[in-house]
């Protein structure tokens, strides 16, 4: 049985999301809930597409998925554009970030992911992204993990350590 996550604690991982900071005040992203029916369509989509193998059957199973969107740059906006396309995709990180961690608070694990899946025609449609005006940044899945969150999960360990990734300048 499949344990759903109160709605009241998307709105707050979503609260948490927004909360990011962003350039100019712009708020770039956007949250797009998907429910059984639309998520049953994409995994057909998927199938037709990629077939059953893999990982298939597995994110088949993850209960709650959320697509994140940004602008796409407008057409013949130049150097300007790509740059204001790229400060808000980097914005949408972060809201991201705080997403999921506002979601790793309430003992909800997450997953976020991308694939080539998404940057086709159909699944813009089925989602309701309008490809010509924005972009889509990933979906996240996300629900209650077997056993609650880091119960029998082999702890991951950086290969690098703060020392070897931070450089301090006189």
């Amino acid at each position: 049985r499949i344990r759903r996550v109160d709605d009241g604690v998307l709105r707050r991982a979503i609260e948490c999301a927004i909360a990011a900071p962003n350039r100019s005040g712009s708020e770039p992203w956007r949250f797009i809930k998907l429910g059984k029916e639309t998520i049953a369509r994409l995994v057909e989509l998927r199938g037709r597409i990629e077939g059953s193998g893999g990982s298939f059957v597995s994110w088949t199973r993850v209960p709650h998925w959320i697509v994140v969107t940004y602008p796409r740059k407008k057409p013949d906006s130049g150097p300007d554009g790509n740059m204001q396309q790229r400060e808000d995709f980097k914005s949408v990180c972060c809201a991201v970030q705080n997403f999921m961690l506002s979601m790793w608070s309430e003992g909800i694990g997450t997953k976020w992911t991308d694939g080539p899946i998404q940057r086709t025609d159909e699944f813009a449609e089925i989602c309701g992204v309008e490809k010509e005006k924005e972009k889509v940044a990933g979906v996240i899945w996300y629900g209650f993990a077997k056993g609650g969150l880091n119960r029998g999960v082999q702890a991951k360990y950086r290969k690098r350590g703060v020392e070897e990734v931070l450089d301090i300048l006189p």
